[in-house]
């Protein structure tokens, strides 16, 4: 099955500020590349089947019915939901936040 992707504003946003930070804060090409690409891959595995990520950690998001799927080789971490058929990325965080309080 087929899942369609669904990308919130505010997970948009977050992604956006990510690269930002990565190129003109940090200086830092390579990990923007990186990380974008690292998304990309998370974003394709989502569409084809978004259930080999685990729940999330977190008990208060994981009774929502909540996904998290790690970048790879990165810190970071991509929270999802899913209804039906479409997969709804509701945010992009580092995995040090307390993101649970931001959603």
């Amino acid at each position: 099955m087929a899942y369609n992707l669904r990308i919130t504003e505010y997970a948009a946003e977050q992604l956006d500020n990510l690269v930002y930070y990565l190129l003109y804060q940090f200086k830092n090409e390579q990990a923007a590349t990186h990380l974008l690409d690292g998304i990309d891959s998370v974003y394709t595995r989502l569409e084809e089947n978004p259930l080999q990520f685990p729940r999330c950690g977190d008990s208060y998001l994981d009774k929502k019915g909540y996904h998290e799927a790690v970048i790879p080789q990165m810190d970071y971490m991509i929270i999802f939901n899913i209804d039906e058929n479409i997969v709804n990325v509701v945010g992009i965080f580092h995995q040090l936040e307390n993101y649970p309080q931001k959603l």
